[in-house]
């Protein structure tokens, strides 16, 4: 399957051969002011995420919250957020805390994490930052010579259908979400499902060999996850690892297939006492692959994962169900839940960008200052100038990074390692598919047709077709190119009524942020998929009221605050 990034390049190398538009057509996307907006803006959200740290979040989410007034905060907090930040670091910040409030209180995840994700995309929606698809549509307006949307265009409308969503969530999550455990619960509740242990006898012809030598590195339907020397745990087993007499191995995956090697007179024995439960898995921790992880697409074979990471991959889940095949041989996807044992390196080697760690883990918890957050609220404050206007928001972007820069909160590398070349290739393609539906004629003819199927169309009609058409294609593909693509069909659709493009505009970057029915149409709905042991249809159930209030909402704001 093509990666999304390469897909959208192909579309774009096709489009310049046919002569529809040119490379300077293409190229113009990586001097767009909004594109670079949007790269500045997620390195900010990344500093300050690391300025407030974790003791933020620990102050807001105490214990002796209820289920209800736990949501409502979360909510209220990660909808403010998001308003100002990139919504999917916001998202995968949020989901560990998410996952250890709940575990922590008895309560299952899977009441909290779709409404995290939901309210991320509702706030996003408050400010023209809030989403990369507000700064995509707001560039291409400016690219066509119009004047740019204000932030009023978002702020009135954006809070209306956020206050409404949210208490939708508030007071319907409980009853419309779905009560799962864990995967890790899960997997100790039918441990010898998963996991048998073995042990190295003195005469084995085992002893002295490396793994690699041994046979133990490549193994069908099984692999070697730990080896527990006297009182120490290996749990990242590296090829060249010397077997020991006495040494127990474990292993998971199909139990047939450890019985068997067992059964092969290599000196591998079942020992008469298990140690797992004494063991204790104090390693075991669960993590998910974000969207726009450098993992997607690779296998763990080829990453060399349990090297690089120093964690072996007990599981894979996959929308919701456990992957069959050999784990050494299938490739990663977006959202893919992998459930991991890991050595006390892993925290060390473990990029957010690749992969989200959503276990729980002992931390200190600091407490809050006003000199330590100093720069996240010089940041924010600068932001909210620029989003307000008082200020150019690119220039106000850029103080902030500067801001963080200078207190030492983020380095070059870091900003470096923020920026997400697969992102600014789809953003860039998208500007240019856009560019060539509009130079082509196809918006002129997608228009005619709207207008010969629907007679009569009133601006309240047109509208509300835009507003449909733009969620159906948001659903397939991203919502920064859902929003590019309709663009044009915007612009010749308001050239059509006379009218200010404004409303129009307005109702495609509504539309296009608007998936609440599937996990896959919105990244942040992808990420809290496999946390939340959801399933699709969890998704439709309490999505769709959701979507009917937001377009209803929507519709009738920009039809009575417009015409």
């Amino acid at each position: 399957m093509l990666k999304p990034s390469l897909a959208f390049v192909l579309v774009v190398f096709a489009f310049v051969i046919l002569k529809v538009i040119s490379i300077e057509d293409f190229l113009q996307g990586f001097a767009n002011k909004q594109i670079i907006l949007i790269f500045l803006l997620i390195i900010l959200t990344s500093g300050i995420q690391k300025n407030l740290g974790k003791g933020f979040f620990y102050a807001l989410f105490k214990k002796s919250l209820s289920p209800f007034q736990f949501r409502f905060r979360m909510m209220l907090t990660v909808s403010g957020l998001s308003s100002m930040l990139n919504n999917t670091p916001v998202v995968a910040f949020m989901i560990p805390y998410v996952k250890n409030w709940s575990e922590s209180n008895g309560h299952s995840a899977s009441k909290f994490l779709i409404p995290l994700s939901f309210a991320t995309i509702l706030g996003g929606m408050i400010t023209i930052v809030g989403t990369s698809t507000n700064l995509v549509l707001n560039g291409l307006i400016v690219q066509s010579g119009l004047p740019s949307l204000n932030y009023s265009d978002f702020l009135f409308l954006g809070g209306i259908v956020t206050c409404l969503g949210l208490l939708y969530l508030a007071f319907f999550s409980e009853k419309m979400l779905p009560k799962t455990t864990t995967r890790k619960e899960s997997l100790l509740e039918h441990l010898n499902e998963y996991l048998v242990e073995t042990k190295v006898n003195p005469s084995s012809v085992l002893i002295g060999k490396t793994i690699e030598e041994a046979g133990l590195r490549h193994l069908k339907n099984l692999f070697l996850v730990e080896i527990k020397r006297g009182e120490r745990s290996i749990t990242a087993v590296s090829s060249d690892r010397i077997i020991h007499s006495e040494d127990v191995l474990f292993f998971a995956g199909n139990t047939q297939s450890i019985l068997n090697l067992i059964n092969d007179n290599n000196g591998l024995e079942l020992p008469d006492t298990s140690h797992l439960v004494r063991n204790g898995f104090s390693a075991m921790t669960e993590a998910v692959i974000p969207s726009g992880s450098g993992l997607v697409g690779i296998s763990l074979k080829e990453l060399g994962f349990r090297d690089r990471y120093k964690a072996s991959v007990i599981s894979v889940y996959r929308k919701g169900e456990k992957v069959k095949e050999n784990l050494g041989e299938i490739q990663l996807k977006e959202g893919d839940l992998l459930l991991l044992l890991c050595s006390k390196d892993f925290s060390k080697v473990i990029s957010n960008r690749d992969l989200i760690v959503l276990s729980k883990s002992v931390e200190v918890q600091t407490e809050l200052s006003l000199k330590k957050t100093l720069p996240s609220i010089l940041s924010l404050g600068i932001i909210l100038i620029g989003i307000f206007g008082l200020i150019d928001l690119f220039l106000a972007a850029f103080v902030g990074i500067l801001v963080m820069t200078l207190f030492n909160v983020i380095n070059l590398n870091e900003i470096k390692s923020a920026i997400d070349v697969d992102l600014l290739i789809i953003l860039v393609s998208a500007l240019a598919v856009g560019v060539a539906i509009q130079k082509s004629g196809l918006a002129t003819f997608l228009v005619q047709q709207i207008y010969h199927i629907f007679t009569n169309l009133n601006p309240l009609g047109a509208i509300s077709i835009l507003f449909l058409l733009t969620l159906g294609l948001t659903v397939l593909i991203t919502n920064a190119a859902a929003v590019s693509i309709m663009f044009p069909v915007a612009y010749e659709m308001g050239l059509g009524f006379g009218e200010s493009l404004t409303p129009y505009f307005i109702a495609i970057a509504f539309a296009a942020s608007a998936d609440f029915m599937t996990p896959i149409g919105y990244q942040t709905n992808l990420m809290v998929l496999g946390p939340g042991n959801y399933k699709f249809s969890d998704y439709t159930r309490i999505g769709l009221p959701l979507t009917l209030i937001y377009s209803s909402v929507v519709i009738t704001f920009i039809y009575l605050y417009y015409f």
